[in-house]
């Protein structure tokens, strides 16, 4: 029996990615064989997923992702137990699957990426993205788990980036990922501001029309914004100071291992 452990990928020999390229939630269709009594349990994910995504968490019935997964609705039960049970199966199937695109495209971008692989990573993975969209707009206990999730597995594939030099190492590596998906997913809240203004939603139009949004992250994420002769004044007005005593012996974020270098501040746009 096919359970929500088993769907979710980690440490159970399911690879997130091999889902990707095979499920509903690609678009791909559905490949594995009825008979098998995994691909009841990976079909009912997969439409789940896509109607959540859809509709929302409290205007899909198990009845409608039933018809969708070509299953019975006790089989639902049978694999989940419940619709709140579903829902956390599909939070950690959709959290292993953003996981495996972030750190598929970190691997990658060791060498320089095609523009028709990012392309492709946008428009794959936007039945995810509307998924996390209802999530965040939900809101409760599931989104909350869903968003710690999320920030684990950035310090995981940002620890990556950090070693092979495609970031620069952090003061405070977990609260750097909690602004990372902040900034990114508000973005995604208000992706009809952001058709409006820069002629493309990520939910709505095709990636080829994302080059204005996607420019303007890109700048923000490569060129100094600011001046950096204000930063240290800057952060010294803005974090309060801490004595000895008032520090964790055992930090969430420990310090950068040596081989990874001393932290890094942008480097001076101006002219010497």
């Amino acid at each position: 029996m096919a359970g929500p452990a088993q769907a979710n990928g980690r440490g159970t020999g399911h690879d997130p990615r091999a889902a990707a390229s095979t499920h509903n939630i690609t678009g791909a269709g559905n490949t594995s064989p009825p008979e098998d009594p995994a691909s009841g349990a990976e079909r009912i994910l997969d439409a789940a997923i896509d109607l959540f995504g859809q509709q929302g968490f409290e205007s899909t019935s198990l009845k409608q992702i039933a018809v969708r997964a070509e299953v019975s609705a006790p089989l639902v039960i049978h694999h989940f137990g419940s619709k709140d049970g579903l829902r956390t199966a599909c939070d950690a199937r959709v959290a292993d699957l953003y996981h495996a695109y972030k750190s598929d495209a970190v691997a990658r971008s060791a060498s320089p990426l095609p523009r028709n692989y990012v392309l492709e990573a946008v428009q794959t993975s936007r039945p995810l993205v509307r998924y996390l969209l209802q999530a965040f707009l939900t809101g409760g206990e599931h989104t909350d788990a869903l968003f710690d999730r999320l920030v684990e597995d950035t310090l995981d594939y940002m620890a990556d980036a950090e070693r092979i030099g495609l970031v620069t190492p952090s003061a405070n590596r977990r609260h750097r990922a909690v602004v990372l998906l902040l900034q990114g997913f508000g973005a995604l809240m208000l992706h009809r501001q952001m058709k409006r203004l820069l002629g493309a939603s990520p939910l709505e139009d095709p990636p080829e029309k994302l080059g204005a949004y996607m420019a303007a992250v890109l700048e923000l994420h490569t060129q100094p914004l600011m001046d950096t002769d204000v930063y240290d004044e800057l952060i010294a007005g803005l974090l309060p100071q801490e004595s000895d005593d008032d520090v964790d012996p055992t930090p969430d974020d420990p310090t950068p291992d040596d081989d990874a270098g001393p932290t890094r501040r942008p480097p001076d746009p101006r002219p010497a």
